[in-house]
């Protein structure tokens, strides 16, 4: 029987355990065959296990389908070039002209990351990316480089309605914040503008499962908890998360002179998705140490606190993902019997050869 946690459903009948690094064979394999460079390739296969290993699969490899597709269809380039559009010594603009957006949101992040290092802070700003995935995979970037790290995007089409109307108005934006820690799990808050995302209802449906109300209007305007009737999200936080979706695209599409959600084409990845990454290095303000051990003794004290009713420990943001992730990564991968399926096609119709040991060969 299917249970939920606070982010996505877990049902060991119906999850097929997939070991990491043939995985990550498979993915290489799968895009150097749609012609990326394997460098590039083995970038975005990181990216994707990332997201798979902190049980956010919606945004994981269960996506290279419709990655390869609009590669076929022209919206993604397997090889474009980044070209350099606007530089100081603490920003940058980069033209990913419309490359697989893993590609450039991390090649982004390591320029913010350098900056911050030479400077204190980095900003660096992707134009015309593609859909970049989990934000949580580039503030763990920073992260290990021992500074704040902060990405949100701006992608696709409005999907979620505006505050007080059954319309869209706004996308739904990623956004993640990543704070060092100096012993044990980073805090990583990594959401979205709104209640859930499209990939986690996708992901309910996969299941079974109905997705509570509140999350989303079927095509009459109307709440529903039917995964395949959603067509417009809800905003989180009402008015906050509609607010917030605002900003997210004025710092990641409207800087750089690009078109906000509402006024994009309907074509998810014709369009492009703009990123905006900024990182702080805490060493050059003077209290590094001190910041860590402040971080490191709040995150101990919060987790001390003693729980509410329905819930077993008080946890933090990130928390449940590093859990998930050691144990993953040492155990393998419990995907969904239809994304597993979907890979195993995927590979076929593309006439490569599946990873010795793969599942379902």
């Amino acid at each position: 029987m299917a249970t939920i946690t606070v982010d996505v459903p877990f049902d060991s009948s119906q999850e097929i355990v997939v070991p990491v690094a043939l995985l990550k064979q498979l993915i290489i394999t799968l895009l150097v065959r749609k012609g990326m460079f394997e460098v590039e390739a083995t970038i975005a296969a990181d990216r994707l296990i990332e997201s798979d290993l902190r049980g956010i699969h919606s945004h994981g490899s269960r996506c290279l389908k419709k990655y390869i597709e609009a590669m076929d269809a022209g919206d993604i380039d397997p090889r474009a070039m980044m070209i350099t559009a606007v530089e100081t010594p603490a920003i940058a603009v980069l033209e990913a002209s419309s490359g697989l957006g893993h590609v450039g949101a991390t090649r982004a992040m390591e320029l913010a990351i350098k900056k911050a290092r030479d400077v204190g802070t980095g900003t660096v700003i992707v134009k015309k990316g593609q859909h970049f995935g989990a934000a949580a995979c580039y503030v763990m970037m920073a992260i290990k480089e021992g500074m704040v790290g902060f990405c949100t995007t701006s992608t696709g089409t409005a999907t979620v309605a505006a505050y007080g109307s059954r319309q869209p108005g706004t996308a739904n934006h990623a956004l993640a914040w990543g704070i060092p820690t100096k012993s044990g799990f980073p805090y990583v808050l990594d959401m979205a503008v709104a209640e859930s995302s499209w990939g986690k209802i996708e992901t309910m449906g996969m299941y079974g499962l109905p997705i509570p109300l509140g999350w989303a209007l079927d095509e009459a305007g109307n709440d529903t908890s039917d995964a395949k009737a959603a067509k417009t999200l809800l905003p989180t936080a009402g008015a906050r998360g509609s607010a917030m979706g605002f900003v997210c695209a004025a710092l990641a599409g409207g800087l750089i002179g690009r078109k906000t959600p509402i006024h994009k084409v309907k074509n998810p990845f014709g369009p492009g998705s703009d990123h905006f990454f900024y990182v702080i290095d805490p060493s050059h303000f003077g209290a590094k140490d001190r910041f860590l051990a402040e971080m490191d003794a709040t995150i101990n004290d919060v987790r001390a606190l003693s729980p509410a009713d329905g819930f077993d420990k008080v946890r933090v943001a990130g928390e449940l993902e590093w859990e998930r992730t050691q144990k993953w990564l040492a155990e393998g991968l419990p995907l969904h019997r239809d994304h597993v399926s979907g890979l195993t096609e995927l590979c076929r119709s593309l006439k490569c050869t599946l990873p010795e040991g793969w599942p379902l060969s």
